[in-house]
């Protein structure tokens, strides 16, 4: 059975977590309050100065690309109904 991490994010606390998942690491390039809270989430772990994702941020940046992958293909079956997609 799959699992779904259902955490609502602020537009910026997201945009924070993808930078961390893109490597941007160090704290200083990183908003202050958006690291609080993702840290209070459980999203990222914080070490030395610098931030990475959490087992719990990895399956959140997941199901978010997935979502993203999903719409694109709503959006394209909506414009295309007989679209097949092999």
């Amino acid at each position: 059975m799959k699992h779904s991490v259902v955490i609502p994010l602020s537009r910026q606390e997201e945009d924070t977590l993808r930078l961390i998942a893109h490597g941007i690491s160090s704290t200083r390039h990183l908003r202050p309050d958006d690291l609080d809270q993702l840290a209070k989430l459980r999203l990222v772990d914080r070490l030395d100065g610098k931030v990475t994702l959490s087992e719990l941020g990895q399956v959140r940046m997941a199901q978010s690309q997935e979502e993203q992958f999903l719409s694109i293909i709503r959006a394209a079956r909506d414009h295309q109904p007989d679209l097949r997609l092999s």
